[in-house]
């Protein structure tokens, strides 16, 4: 094989922007489509229920995410080994057209067809699964600033996020449920042709991690590291799940009063009355997030500046707070501590995700990203069963999100067990290498 002459500063730059947007675009639509369902489900009850009683949706529908909530941590792991012997690019398009089909689909589920919405929507967790597992590392291998690279790509996750409510509501009010997974599903397949098109010819590719700086972690430590970020990231996937999943429910029940008033100083003229539940929580449910993403820019850069560890342990403590608040406040002050537990989790992520590009081989980077997700996202059936059992049980939500503040406690000192020294990619410019578009 001919020795490849490194690219032109210009054409590298091209390929990192390239590689920085596309991942970023799928990190913004495989984040809102993990998450709309609960938002969709508020306007599903009405027409999914008999006449004149709708569904309770949280006991009845939110059930059906499950099994898309279980594969999307179950194949990251294979995701991230394909990925490995592959290409990261080609997953990335896979990802987006798998995401898109399977999206569409589920808006064609006759009414009432439970079981069909089930697969359908089982499917859409299958390519979801792919992003955690392929975009984060492709997107740390070939950025010259990683920190400050995946706090943008951490901004378009959350802004996923913070469009999910507001869009997901909007296409209900003035649509019907069925908009809004075919509006989402068609973006997808549109991204997807554009990314393979650039691979095809050549203008994304991949690299290998740059080397690190500083002392190499001992064996001792990558088993420690892998022992206790396996603990953390479930107990955080969690904390994460059952907000993603369960503040839908929150902002329904402790927000009546301020939906009701808010829909009388509109004079109802953002929100049909039959619909207005589904908008007014979907908005509050963006506003978490898009708080969430107007920070994340700023403290993406964190993990470039201070100890991964000092960044990771001060954000867990933060989060035990989040969950008291989540607990506890009626009214807007649950919509506040909505706020905070996203953008501390904001905060935490780049650090978490670095700590693993640290303490992972690069040759195994698909595979060390597969293993997170399957332990973070595989927390999300969990999170679903808790929410289901306990509002059917208590007939609200309080005592999960208490308990998750203790669970809050158990990450945080395990947290504190973390190695102190930590080590940064060289600084040397990102220098694609070429992969095979076949």
């Amino acid at each position: 094989m001919s020795t490849l002459s490194p690219p032109a500063p210009s054409a590298r730059i091209a390929n990192e922007g390239l590689i920085l947007g596309y991942s970023s675009m799928g990190h913004a639509l495989m984040h809102y489509m993990a998450a709309f369902f609960p938002y969709i489900a508020v306007g599903m009850a009405a027409s999914w229920g008999e006449p004149g009683k709708p569904l309770d949706h949280q006991v009845v529908l939110l059930p059906l995410w499950q099994l898309a909530a279980f594969l999307l941590g179950l194949v990251a792991l294979p995701s991230g080994w394909l990925s490995d012997r592959w290409s990261a690019p080609g997953m990335i398009v896979v990802m987006f057209m798998g995401m898109g089909v399977s999206s569409i689909a589920c808006a064609f589920v006759p009414d009432r067809d439970f079981l069909l919405l089930e697969l359908a929507m089982a499917a859409l967790g299958v390519f979801a699964a792919i992003y955690h597992a392929v975009g984060i590392a492709w997107v740390m291998r070939n950025s010259s600033r990683p920190g400050h690279a995946m706090g943008i790509n951490g901004v378009f996750g959350s802004a996923g996020l913070a469009a999910c409510g507001a869009v997901t509501g909007l296409l209900i009010n003035f649509f019907s449920w069925r908009a809004a997974f075919l509006v989402p599903g068609v973006v997808c397949l549109i991204i997807g042709l554009g990314l393979l098109y650039h691979w095809k010819t050549g203008r994304v590719s991949d690299r290998p991690m740059p080397a690190m700086t500083g002392k190499a972690p001992s064996r001792g430590d990558l088993v420690r590291v892998f022992i206790i970020l396996t603990v953390t990231m479930f107990a955080g996937g969690v904390i994460w799940q059952a907000i993603q999943y369960g503040a839908p429910g929150l902002f329904e029940q402790r927000m009546a009063t301020e939906i009701d008033w808010l829909q009388t100083v509109t004079n109802g003229q953002l929100a049909a009355e039959a619909k207005k539940m589904a908008f007014w929580v979907g908005l509050f449910g963006s506003a978490v997030y898009l708080a969430s993403g107007v920070t994340q820019y700023f403290l993406g850069g964190l993990s470039d500046r201070y100890s991964l560890k000092t960044v990771y342990t001060i954000c867990a403590f933060l989060q035990i707070l989040a969950m008291v608040g989540l607990g506890l406040l009626p009214g807007y002050g649950v919509l506040v501590a909505a706020m905070a537990s996203a953008i501390i989790s904001s905060a935490s992520g780049p650090a978490e995700n670095l700590l693993i590009g640290r303490y992972t081989p690069t040759k195994y980077h698909g595979l060390g990203f597969g293993a997170k997700f399957i332990v973070a996202f595989g927390a999300g059936p969990v999170a679903i069963w808790l929410i289901a059992h306990l509002k059917a049980l208590t007939g609200s939500l309080e005592l999960l999100f208490l308990g998750l503040a203790a669970t809050g406690v158990l990450v945080w000192l395990v947290a504190l067990m973390l190695p102190s020294g930590d080590s940064k990619p060289a600084a040397s410019p990102a220098v694609p290498r070429p992969v095979p578009a076949e």
